[in-house]
Formats: structure tokens, sequence, C-alpha cells
């Protein structure tokens, strides 16, 4: 198996009508660049509807969206060859990646349809007609007689089956990165809008509570202050003119206290009397 040089493609696409419309300009390294079509749908476009392209209109594929494009050229592989698709790689280094098919079937004919997805985080801008994609052929070892029969042959739009199966908008890392973002934005808005109002709330709550305690003063200072005060008694010791305070004799440390109880005073009286009546 080989893959066919720029001569050979040159010789069999115009001999065999394999592309059309055909531009011997378009075959460069041995490939074909095949432009994009009239007929686009992304998914995040809002409208879930096929894009129509002018001549001159763009399409814009958002960071993280899916999008279905169909080339300009309807394709014929002849049964003696199979064909290999991909994107050009200065689109795939900005980020846009083909997510469908690479080869094409021995006996398809119609135009090609492209599954792509925007890997980068930026717009990809395509223009109308711009050669986007590449066709390379490489023959086989004989012809065959399997050749491609299915639902896609000579496909020329980009169908309702084809937009169902990749409607919605897809949460890409970039879209998903914005939505954090506004949340964070909106979660912190709210929380600032809480802490003002709680700094609100905590200064009323403290003027009512100081109105109050002023209030409990004031009434408990007015009921203290009506009550009748008790009258005040003095009681003044009598003073004598020209009298001094008596002083208690000192004892004399030199004399010897009599200890002598009263009894024994006594005894010796009686002792004593009978002396004095005989005198008498």
């Amino acid at each position: 198996m080989a893959f066919w040089s720029s001569e050979k493609l040159k010789a069999k696409i115009t001999a065999e009508n394999l592309i059309n419309p055909y531009d011997d300009k378009c075959i460069k390294n041995s490939a074909y660049e095949m432009g994009l079509g009239p007929e686009a749908f992304i998914t995040s476009d809002g409208q879930n509807k096929v894009v129509r392209l002018n001549a001159r209109e763009q399409l814009v594929i958002p960071p993280g969206q899916f999008g279905l494009l169909i080339t300009n050229e309807t394709v014929t592989i002849p049964l003696t060859a199979i064909g290999f698709i991909s994107i050009k790689a200065g689109i795939k280094f900005r980020g846009l990646v083909n997510v469908s098919g690479f080869h094409v079937d021995p006996g398809f004919t119609g135009q090609l349809k492209f599954s792509v997805y925007n890997a980068g985080s930026q717009n990809i801008v395509l223009d109308s007609k711009q050669r986007v994609f590449l066709l390379w052929l490489s023959d086989l070892d004989q012809r065959t007689k399997d050749g491609y029969v299915g639902e896609h042959n000579k496909q020329a739009h980009i169908s309702a089956d084809d937009v169902m199966r990749i409607q919605g908008e897809v949460a890409s890392p970039a879209a998903l990165k914005q939505r954090l973002d506004a949340l964070q934005s909106e979660y912190s808005s709210r929380i600032s809008s809480v802490e003002e109002r709680v700094k609100t709330w905590q200064g009323i709550t403290i003027g009512l509570l100081i109105s109050i305690l002023v209030v409990f003063i004031k009434v408990v200072w007015d009921q203290v202050s009506a009550r009748p005060s008790a009258p005040v008694t003095t009681v003044t010791a009598p003073a004598f003119e020209g009298t001094r305070p008596a002083t208690l004799p000192q004892p004399n440390p030199s004399q010897t206290p009599n200890t002598s109880p009263p009894e024994q005073k006594k005894s010796e009286g009686a002792k004593t009397a009978p002396n004095k009546q005989g005198k008498q």
C-alpha cells in the first residue's frame, strides 16, 4: 500500500473526476486541501440549528464547544484506494481537534463531514471556503468488491440526525471556569452584603442596650431620690463648767497591797472590842 504522490493525485483526480470542484493549486505535499462548506453547526450558538455560511461569512467556534463542519468539495474514493483525512496543522495548533473518523471508505461519494472540538482557550474563526481539511489517498493491494453503501453515501448537507447527536451546550473547562468565577463573585458580593447587615444590626443592638441601660439607671435613681430621709439624732455628753476629767490614782509600787480577806478583818475587830470596854 502506497500513498499517492502529488503527480498521481493530479492525474487521477482529473481523469476520474474524484473531487468536485477541483483546483490543482490545492494539491500540496501529496495531499489535497479542501475548503469549509456552506453549512455548519456549533453547540454553543443557542439556536440548535444549522448555520448557512455565505461567501464572505465567518464561522466562530468558542472554546470548549463542538462543531459539525462539511467540506465544500464532493469526494469520490475509487474502489482501488482508501482516503485519510485530517485538519491542517496551523488550525490544529490553535486548538481545533478532529474527533470524527480519520479515513474515508473505498466507494464513498459525497461531501465529507468533520466533527471538531475547540480544545483551545480562544475562539477559532474560520472563513467560508477556507482551506481547512486535508485528504490523502492510498492504493489497496487490489480492487475491492466491498465498497461503502451506508447512509452517508452521497451526503450533501448536515442532517437533523447529525444535529441531534451533538446538540446542547457543552460544559467545557473554559465555560466551567467562567461559571465558577461568576459564582465566586456572587458569593463574595453576598458575603459582603451579609457582613454589612450584621454590622448595621450590631450597631442598632448596642444602641438599644445602651438606651435601656440609661433608662434603667434613671428609674432607679429617681426611686432612690424620692424616698424620705431618716432623722439624724445626735447624743452629746453633759459638760460641767470648770471641771476636768477625773484621773485615776496611780498605785505606789513601794506600798504592799492588803490582801487580807474581809472575814479576817472582822475577827480582829471583835477581839479588840472587849479591851475598849474594860478601859471604860
